[in-house]
């Protein structure tokens, strides 16, 4: 097992997200924004609409971001998160409120919300490099929201963010789109 100190800073950046700059009125946004149920339907439509406009690039982006997703989702569901002993803030302090549905594992590192949402913003910025300005926001956003509903520090989040990267620019090379 491989044990993942929380730091200070980290501590106080989290209570920082998920109390101070948390408000009962953003928490509703804030779940629906954590929970993937919600985009899926909006980035198959957005997906669907780029294959129609240009069928090959669409498809592309469809394949590197489900590929680059899956591959990163696994690993992290698979290895990484059996094998790290990192607690989800929401599960270890009492004072860190667990907001909606998408807390119930205990295990926090990485994120696999910004595993997935790095890996379809840089397939289709890669690609489609104009979606860029509407995807990266969007995986920023999501990354925030972990922090913010108690389910993830913010290591676990950046980490989380990297994976999926790593994953797409790794399939990027072996397809030859870099």
């Amino acid at each position: 097992m491989i044990t993942l100190p929380i730091s200070t800073t980290e501590k106080k950046l989290t209570y920082l997200i998920s109390g101070r700059f948390s408000h009962e009125r953003l928490d509703g946004f804030m779940i629906m924004v954590s929970n993937p149920y919600q985009w899926l339907l909006p980035t198959l439509f957005f997906a669907m609409i780029l294959i129609y406009v240009d069928w090959r690039s669409g498809l592309q982006v469809l394949l590197m971001s489900g590929l680059s997703a899956g591959i990163a989702d696994s690993i992290n569901t698979r290895y990484i998160k059996i094998h790290t002993d990192r607690v989800r803030p929401g599960k270890q302090y009492q004072d860190i409120r667990s907001l909606g549905v998408m807390n119930k594992g205990d295990k926090s590192f990485p994120s696999n919300h910004a595993s997935n949402t790095m890996a379809f913003a840089l397939s289709f910025g890669l690609i489609l490099p104009w979606t860029m300005w509407i995807m990266l926001p969007l995986s920023l956003l999501v990354g925030y929201s972990r922090v913010y509903c108690g389910a993830h520090f913010p290591l676990d989040v950046l980490a989380g963010w990297l994976h999926g990267a790593g994953w797409v620019l790794l399939i990027s090379l072996l397809l030859g789109l870099l």
